[in-house]
């Protein structure tokens, strides 16, 4: 047997036809190796076959692989089919969280890190919740949180790319604390803001300035919160009232 390479092991076993002349029906194969997608490029595997032509008491009859004629199907309207076609490609939050879990661990597997524990948890279909817990989970957040920052960039970038999910990620509570630390300085500060017509808020890093704006917003609906960088590093809230027309 020889053996042939591919992204799917369909690509592998189309190599294989191409090289040896024959038809796919004519292959005798076995799957060496299964494909992996891999994250962002780390940990990816091709599809891996044996093939070799079958003798020819072996292949089928040009009567076994004739297609069959397909059954007919009872007519639906459009609204129906897009709803089944829906059902049936949806695949449970579970399996989606366990799919996220091992490609995370294999990632992870590369890095010199001691972590005990990993858990995804997909809420809503909306977003992943991500916990990294071990004793190498401060060299995760590193300095300030620039690490933290740059996994954070990575995953919900691959979590959007392939699962249209967005991200919370939580490394032994840094991210806690960082929303518990937002909330006192938002009940501290609540009465000057609703009070005045404009405001604007200590300095926040990257990921604080996200949390914070997030809060703010969910907080004070009726007033008009952007966020305004300041330097590469840091970024402030600016709150001011809507202008009327």
């Amino acid at each position: 047997m020889k053996k042939f390479i591919g992204e799917t092991i369909q690509e592998a076993l189309k190599n294989a036809t191409f090289e040896l002349k024959c038809l796919e029906v004519e292959l005798e194969y076995e799957v060496v190796l299964h494909p992996k997608k891999g994250f962002l490029g780390f940990g990816k595997q091709d599809a891996v076959i044996l093939a070799k032509k079958a003798p020819l008491s072996a292949r089928p009859s040009v009567q076994e692989v004739a297609p069959k004629e397909p059954t007919p199907k009872p007519k639906q309207d459009s609204y129906s089919q897009i709803q089944d076609n829906f059902f049936q490609e949806k695949r449970s939050s579970q399996e989606i969280a366990r799919e996220i879990l091992l490609e995370i661990k294999e990632l992870f597997a590369f890095l010199p890190y001691q972590i005990d524990e990993v858990r995804v948890k997909v809420e809503k279909n909306l977003y992943a919740n991500v916990e990294f817990d071990g004793q190498d989970c401060g060299l995760l957040i590193g300095e300030k949180g620039y690490r933290y920052q740059a996994i954070y960039y990575l995953l919900s970038i691959w979590l959007k790319k392939e699962y249209g999910l967005g991200l919370r990620l939580e490394i032994a509570d840094f991210l806690k604390n960082k929303e518990r630390k937002i909330e006192e300085y938002l009940e501290e500060n609540y009465d000057k803001i609703i009070s005045r017509s404009s405001f604007q808020t200590q300095s926040f890093d990257p990921v604080g300035a996200s949390v914070a704006l997030k809060r703010f917003r969910e907080a004070i609906p009726d007033k008009y919160i952007v966020l305004k960088q300041i330097s590469e590093l840091e970024s402030v809230i600016v709150i001011n009232d809507f202008r009327s027309r």
